[in-house]
């Protein structure tokens, strides 16, 4: 369950960072205005699959927001180590 969240809410904001880095919101090195968009989705993903883990799974609300941040940070190192690869 907890990777079908994932999956659920990680291709939104992988297109949305691809449209914003086709439209040159990032060259070489990332714009500040990338990096808010980047920051700005990964809280909102968050948010969103904590929501959506106390409502699949229940459980103490601290316990899924740590899973939830847990899922993303790696699911961002991931995603930035392929970008740059």
């Amino acid at each position: 369950m907890v990777a079908l969240v994932n999956l659920i809410t990680n291709p939104l904001l992988t297109y949305l960072l691809a449209v914003a880095s086709r439209t040159g919101a990032w060259a070489v090195y990332p714009s500040a205005g990338f990096i808010v968009l980047f920051i700005t989705g990964e809280v909102a993903v968050v948010v969103a699959e904590w929501r959506l883990l106390l409502w699949a799974l229940g459980g103490s609300g601290s316990r899924m927001l740590r899973v939830s941040f847990a899922m993303n940070a790696a699911s961002a190192l991931a995603g930035i180590l392929i970008w740059w690869l």
